[in-house]
């Protein structure tokens, strides 16, 4: 992944509309020497105007949500996958939820609002916010699946009058139909602000879908299955929460100016009045004259976003925001209807309507998806001395930045290093036990995402898998890390964040870092040089499989397929989630867990693959091998991918293992067979265990949070293929 050179860190926290808008022009017309990083808590970021054709059922997850992940790769930004959790201005300071911290020269917010459950007693309690979306959904998919075996309909409440719960009301009823009694409370009249003719044709429709209208009923308190209002008491079994506002706490933590419900003020350049380097846009910005909580705004918004966030970043004039006084307001109706109007003028009614405002909507969403820019690296250019830069003296990071960087890491310190990182010898000196094997391997690989302390982590813990796999205790490591060019600030700010996230798997393993090497060069890359330490009869080799022995498999497969996909742009921001979190998690459990159960053999599942692994232990073993593909288990999008024709560039080496084997009656394109021999970064382990332990073997891998599942078994050598590869157990090879 070439990374250009760049000056200038800009973090844009949150994916909302303004910013999801803002990354497309940025693209297309980059700053020369601006770095770009999103911050978001999730991959997918909902778009407001679809939720309720989702709940309604006319529309898929992902035909309403904004691939971030996907946005960011084809728009050359960092994607941080993170919850912003403070923020310190005065030190250019954000700090993140995995306690890290990003230090900036300009931050965007675009964070969005929540319903606010905490002005109402028990509502956090018994409501459920429709607000963050990835959490409402789950809890809306569950309710549908509670109501198909429940015998009588359900009293399904919404709380708020405004455009959000009117469509969320009549979305609800449509979906479930004469499962559920629907009702719509609101404190006061129905669609504040609205034309009286759109308010009337909305009244009709609920009324037409059988929702109980309780207008002017404020809600006192929440209980379990009741709300008390100053008059009466309306029963619900699903409570959803559409009404007010509030802002993240960490907003008005920050010391920035606020407004009375947390929301960050700007003034017309969308500027923090009391720091000329945070911008706010959307909900979570609050605007002179109390702009409303509305997406046309945040859409207008992100154009002159855009525009000063460049001007900012080169020392240009800004320029103002001026909020638009008229624009269409399009509401849905349940079903393929929808009520809309211009600027207060004439209601507009009916399917037309409705059809009217998909269009609309799919075109805005397709700008993230069809007509999503694609910039390469020249494109983004970076500073202009990229073209010439010095490689002497062995292409060291800077001195300053390297001692930067290091200054506020924390390993773990061991007694028996007698000179560490901590040290300013040449070398690390380290005292051995007499009793001890000292196991030792190397791995060094470029980096296959941006985010330096995501990296870091994978980096240590593929290292540190082998190790694991032979059941050594880590004990030092030596780091290797290549930096890509960059002023000698940003840097520092990436060689700390690389190896805070290095010494948080090494540290969680009791292995000190003693040293290492730094160098610059076009692409962040890193490496480590990892020791270990076991007594003789403890350790694991690839040689001690036994005929009869189950083979045991830890982690699911398709991780080079997945970051194949993601350089082609075919990866989804799900999938790389699901196997991000897979190379997260080390192999020290799996380790732990079996090491009382003495596996006969171990390897771990890295470059070669599945089948290339599993050959090396026949091999070793002089044994053959029995591989039930049933029993494998896929990375999410892993079988879209491989149907798409994505491979990873060592897949076509890897497949010359497949003369070694017998595989009858399985098809060329099974993507099962893809996954075998694809090359695994930060992947499983594979056991050969006694057939006696292997009930206990799996339960001890479960108990300790490890997925599992037995893909095969050692045979005798008999036959002239090394592993004989079957569609399931009782199939014949």
């Amino acid at each position: 992944m070439l990374t250009p050179s760049a000056t200038q860190d800009l973090i844009m926290v949150g994916g909302g509309h303004s910013h999801a808008l803002a990354l497309r022009m940025l693209a297309m017309k980059p700053v020369p020497g601006l770095r770009l990083t999103l911050v978001s808590p999730d991959s997918l970021s909902a778009y407001s105007g679809m939720l309720p054709g989702l709940v309604a059922g006319h529309y898929r997850l992902e035909e309403t949500h904004i691939d971030l992940q996907r946005l960011c790769q084809a728009t050359g930004t960092r994607f941080i996958r993170a919850r912003a959790v403070r923020l310190k201005p005065e030190q250019r300071r954000l700090y993140l939820d995995d306690g890290t911290h990003l230090e900036y020269d300009l931050v965007s917010l675009d964070v969005g609002a929540t319903p606010n459950l905490t002005a109402v007693p028990g509502a956090e309690q018994h409501a459920v916010a429709v607000k963050p979306v990835a959490d409402f959904h789950r809890r809306w998919q569950a309710l549908r699946d509670e109501l198909a075996e429940r015998d009588r309909p359900a009293a399904i409440t919404v709380v708020g009058g405004g455009a959000g719960g009117t469509e969320m009301a009549l979305a609800v009823a449509h979906a479930l139909g004469d499962r559920a009694d629907v009702s719509l409370v609101t404190a006061g009249a129905l669609l504040p602000g609205f034309p009286a003719g759109v308010r009337r044709r909305m009244t009709r429709r609920l009324a037409a879908r059988g929702v109980t209208l309780h207008s002017h009923t404020p809600v006192r308190q929440v209980q379990a299955q009741r709300l008390l209002s100053d008059d009466r008491e309306l029963p619900h079994d699903f409570l959803l929460w559409c009404t007010g506002v509030r802002a993240a706490s960490w907003l008005s933590d920050s010391g920035l100016p606020c407004d009375d419900q947390g929301f960050v003020r700007v003034n017309d350049t969308l500027q923090s009045p009391a720091d000329a380097r945070v911008f706010a846009a959307g909900d979570c910005a609050a605007f002179p004259g109390d702009l409303p909580k509305a997406g046309v705004y945040a859409v207008r918004q992100a154009k002159i976003l855009t525009r000063n966030l460049a001007a900012a970043a080169q020392g240009q004039p800004l320029e103002p925001y001026r909020p638009q006084r008229r624009f269409l307001s399009l509401l849905s109706a349940g079903g393929r209807d929808a009520v809309g109007s211009r600027g207060g003028g004439p209601a507009l009614a009916g399917g037309w309507v409705w059809r009217w405002k998909d269009r609309l909507d799919r075109d805005f969403m397709d700008k993230f998806d069809r007509r999503l820019p694609r910039m390469d690296a020249a494109a983004r250019a970076g500073a202009p001395d990229d073209t010439l830069h010095c490689a002497g003296c062995g292409a060291k990071v800077g001195a300053q930045s390297l001692s930067e960087a290091l200054a506020a890491l924390d390993p773990v310190i061991r007694e028996d290093i007698e000179a560490g990182v901590d040290h300013a010898d040449d070398a690390a000196v380290i005292r051995w036990p007499a009793d001890q094997r000292l196991v030792q391997s190397l791995d060094y690989f470029p980096a296959f995402v941006d985010e330096p302390y995501l990296f870091g982590r994978i980096a240590a813990l593929h290292s540190l898998s082998d190790l694991f796999a032979m059941n050594a205790a880590p004990h030092s490591a030596l780091a290797t890390v290549c930096m890509p060019r960059h002023h000698p600030r940003l840097q520092s700010r990436d060689l700390h964040r690389l190896m805070a996230g290095a010494l948080k798997e090494l540290n969680a393993a009791r292995c000190t870092l003693v040293g290492g090497h730094t160098i610059e060069g076009p692409q962040m890359a890193a490496g480590f040089t990892v020791n270990g330490a076991a007594p003789p009869a403890d350790l694991w080799h690839k040689s001690g499989a036994r005929p009869g022995d189950v083979l045991i498999l830890t982690k699911s497969l398709g991780t080079g397929i997945q970051l194949a996909g993601l350089m082609h742009d075919l990866s989804r921001g799900p999938w790389l989630d699901a196997t991000l979190d897979s190379m997260l998690r080390s192999n020290g459990l799996a380790r732990d867990a079996m090491a009382p159960l003495a596996p006969n053999a171990c390897t771990d599942i890295t470059g070669f693959g599945l089948l290339g692994h599993l050959l090396e232990l026949c091999e070793q073993s002089n044994l053959d091998a029995r591989l039930d593909l049933d029993g494998l288990s896929l990375l999410p999008g892993t079988e879209e991918l491989v149907a798409r024709g994505v491979m990873s560039t060592l897949k076509p080496a890897n497949d010359q293992v497949l003369t070694r084997c017998e595989h009858r009656d399985i098809a060329d394109d099974d993507p099962r067979l893809a996954a075998a021999t694809d090359p695994q970064t930060s992947g499983g382990l594979l056991f050969s265990v006694d057939p006696g332990l292997r009930d206990a073997a799996l339960a001890a891998l479960t108990q300790a949070g490890v997925k599992a599942a037995v893909i095969g078994e050692m045979s005798v050598k008999d036959h002239k293929a090394l592993t004989c590869i079957t569609l399931n157990r009782n199939a014949p090879c």
